[in-house]
């Protein structure tokens, strides 16, 4: 895909912003670390002159103790300087506001650097790619849940709409036997235009059963003269559909189809936007073809239960009979053959009947 260089420029210059932005909020960051490094240091420092200044104070003191042990006169001046004390509460003080300020400061920045991280999460999340990967994950994971193929392709056609460029509406359409449906539409107006297309038999979703990728920039075209400009009464202007089909795919597949995107702007669908809806197509088709073979697989194994519990019923049935009427196992399957014969009924309803009741429908072979 070729990437919109506007579209580049722009993340370009947000990410520039948010660059720089980081590397100014680390440097505030280091001032702030420096600071509080000085204001410890600070601390430490009036804390030891403290120290210093009991110290002297204790040692006056038992000075003057035995001073006046000996009746000498004291020798402590008669007022103290308590300026130096005043200096340091101030100093702690205004240090103390400082680091408060720092703290709310380091908060600011935490808050614009956390959204700063959520815009460039946003901003990525934007970008075709990462989009179209989400749109495969959230498809991946509910793949094994879905009950039915068209419930894939519902999904799928959802995800069109929010992933591809321009479209404002999705269908899928399935051909069975020549006569074709549609089995998910976002929009009533994607249905109708999808009528449109089956009852004028011609069309881009009906081109695209054969051809990989159809576009229609307007409508009309000339492509499609009995269509004319139906599609616009609907509101479509322009459409691009998908082929939806395996290599191995049978007429009768319910993989055999088309996805459709349809705009209400003529020309919507850029090249970046047409690629996009073909890897959304190539998905859907793996993604329906596997839920397909699932849902096969469990008819069958159904199926094969129903097939396993009736023949359990039926041999059951012909040993009752067996031992009541004294006959071969040949001769008892006749019987409850004829028995399920006259009676309209299903062989293996005649022997469950048989089996809960015991009685049996017919005396013996004829």
């Amino acid at each position: 895909m070729t990437p919109d260089p506007l579209d580049d420029e722009r993340r370009w210059a947000a990410d520039k912003r948010d660059f720089v932005a980081d590397r100014r909020d680390d440097i505030a960051a280091e001032r702030d670390t420096v600071a509080d490094a000085r204001d410890a240091a600070a601390d430490e420092r009036e804390r030891l002159a403290d120290v210093r200044a009991a110290l002297l104070d204790e040692r006056e003191r038992r000075g003057d103790v035995h001073a006046a042990a000996q009746g000498l006169p004291l020798a402590r001046p008669s007022a103290e300087p308590d300026e130096p004390v005043r200096e340091h509460d101030d100093g702690r003080r205004s240090r103390r506001q400082a680091a408060r300020e720092r703290d709310d400061h380091r908060a600011e920045r935490d808050a614009a650097a956390a959204a700063r991280g959520e815009a460039a999460t946003r901003r990525e999340a934007a970008q075709p790619s990462t989009m179209l990967a989400k749109v495969f994950a959230e498809i991946a994971e509910h793949l094994y849940a879905a009950d039915n193929v068209d419930d894939v392709l519902l999904q799928v056609a959802e995800a069109a709409v929010s992933t591809v460029a321009g479209c404002r509406m999705a269908s899928i359409t399935v051909g069975e036997a020549g006569a074709f449906r549609t089995v998910a539409s976002t929009d009533p107006a994607a249905s109708a235009t999808d009528d449109a297309q089956y009852q004028a038999h011609q069309g881009p979703c009906l081109t695209a059963i054969d051809e990989p990728v159809v576009y229609a920039p307007s409508f009309p075209d000339r492509r499609w003269p009995q269509l004319a400009s139906r599609p616009l009464e609907f509101g479509v202007q322009s459409a691009v559909s998908y082929r939806l089909a395996g290599a191995n795919a049978t007429a009768h597949s319910s993989l055999a189809g088309s996805m459709n995107l349809y705009a209400v702007t003529a020309d919507a669908f850029n090249d970046d936007a047409r690629t996009i809806g073909l890897i959304l197509a190539a998905h859907a088709s793996v993604a329906a073809r596997v839920v397909h073979d699932r849902v096969t697989l469990e008819q069958r194994g159904q199926h094969l239960r129903v097939a396993l519990s009736s023949r359990d019923e039926i041999g059951q049935a012909k040993g009752i009979m067996m031992e009541r009427l004294k006959i071969t196992p040949e001769a008892a399957f006749d019987q409850l053959r004829r028995s399920s014969q006259r009676l309209n009924q299903k062989l293996r309803d005649v022997a469950a009947r048989l089996t809960e009741t015991g009685e049996i429908d017919e005396p013996g072979p004829r």
